[in-house]
């Protein structure tokens, strides 16, 4: 019985604790959100719901606003290449909604599986080119052998 109880409680104890964790990080993650979307108000200074490079370019001068995307966790050593990153659908400006799963998408550091996830997208690429490269080699050889004049068809005429 003792056991029982023992049991009984420490798995209400368990699912306590994970609604918790779930609910602290569904407001963290709230919290963040919120974050960003202040920061995509502040620089879309034309307020065209868009941030183009030179907007997101000059609210990253400021150095508060630049310790404050830091603070998101986000590196801006390399803004442009970060904006790139940002630009889903590569038409030169970040939509706010591009920008906020971009942010999230992007923050920290990253993890193991991420760089071993891109080696691999690099070595499938690399492979892909390798073949294109022999198909075209291929068909230039078949495109040269065919406009190739026969020595013997000049002499039999």
């Amino acid at each position: 019985v003792v056991i029982g109880a023992f049991v009984a409680t420490t798995t209400a104890i368990a699912d306590t604790d994970k609604d918790t964790i779930v609910q602290c990080a569904t407001e963290e993650m709230d919290g963040y959100t919120a974050k960003i979307k202040a920061f995509f108000k502040a620089a879309d200074t034309d307020k065209s719901g868009t941030l183009s490079w030179e907007e997101f370019s000059q609210h990253l001068q400021d150095p508060k606003v630049k310790a404050y995307f830091q603070a998101l966790q986000l590196d801006v050593s390399h803004a442009h290449i970060l904006f790139d990153l940002l630009d889903a659908d590569d038409n030169n400006s970040v939509t706010v909604d591009e920008f906020v799963d971009g942010c999230i998408r992007l923050r920290g550091s990253a993890r193991n599986i991420d760089l071993n996830m891109l080696v691999f997208m690099c070595q499938r690429t690399f492979r892909q080119m390798e073949e294109y490269m022999v198909m075209g080699e291929k068909f230039l050889e078949m495109a040269k052998f065919r406009h190739r004049e026969p020595s013997f068809c000049s002499q039999q005429e």
